[in-house]
């Protein structure tokens, strides 16, 4: 058996006076976080960074931190190896605010600013919770999929983008304080779609299923000529990792019958997991 690293940042965001947060990081140098690990974003705004974790649950070592400075504002965050799945908290007058992990469905870049040195925007997708709209607006002020209406869509309504594997098309919120938004997840190459149901402007999602290319097209008849359009597209490949899938299942099916166990039928064939 061998471990394998998890890297963990946690980042702590105190605000309040200058004085008080200059006499709080002296208070919690190698406690919280070693002295090059915090920095000033302002005059009343102090950043604590973790890395690899920090010993004691986040929300336990926020709890921690309230407690002992309730005259200060405290945000904090947390997420393992990339920023998909990231846990936002608050606390304020020593209590917490809110608390929200942003548990992603789907993410995708969308090509909005070729001017920049980066792809696009991030068009991310959670499973909403109810403070998760107060954890984006605070802690990802940018973040908006509302301005994805300027860009030119494949249908009245609609916005699309692909990354090679999956293609996302997006009917935005009616009204920036709706969450009403559709989004159809299609992979082509293996005829799998994903229907996302009650988008918000920030990407909370109300339920995602999967279902098949007919049922999307019936659901969404705007969509037949873009969706077909994509199925006929990666018909081969399509026909390829079907073929691959058979020859895949039947050598776990004789590595089974050689073992005299049932230890592989604990992987799941199917390569497409959503």
């Amino acid at each position: 058996m061998f471990s394998v690293a998890t890297a963990v940042t946690t980042v702590f965001t105190l605000t309040g006076p200058q004085d008080r947060l200059r006499q709080i990081a002296e208070e919690r140098a190698y406690r919280t976080c070693a002295p090059d690990q915090m920095a000033w974003e302002n005059d009343t705004t102090l950043v604590m960074t973790l890395e690899n974790g920090i010993g004691t649950s986040f929300l336990r070592h926020g709890d921690g931190l309230s407690d002992d400075y309730p005259d200060v504002s405290i945000r904090g965050m947390e997420y393992f190896d990339t920023c998909d799945d990231p846990g936002f908290a608050k606390w304020q007058g020593g209590q917490l605010v809110y608390e929200a992990d942003l548990i992603t469905v789907f993410s995708i870049l969308f090509p909005t600013d070729p001017s920049r040195d980066w792809a696009g925007c991030s068009a991310s997708f959670w499973h909403r919770s109810q403070p998760l709209s107060a954890a984006i607006a605070e802690n990802c002020p940018d973040f908006d999929l509302m301005p994805l209406r300027k860009l030119a869509g494949p249908a009245l309504g609609w916005v699309q983008t692909s990354d090679g594997f999956a293609t996302l098309v997006l009917r935005l919120p009616s009204t920036p304080d709706a969450q009403d938004g559709l989004g159809v997840i299609f992979y082509p190459g293996i005829g799998k779609s994903t229907l996302l149901t009650g988008i918000d402007r920030f990407g909370g999602v109300a339920l995602f299923r999967r279902q098949a290319y007919g049922q999307i097209s019936a659901q969404c008849p705007e969509l037949r000529a873009v969706l077909r359009e994509c199925w006929k597209a990666d018909e081969k490949k399509r026909r390829k990792a079907r073929q691959e899938q058979k020859v895949l299942r039947r050598r776990w099916k004789k590595a089974e019958q050689e073992r005299g166990d049932n230890v592989f039928s604990f992987f799941d064939t199917d390569s497409w997991v959503m």
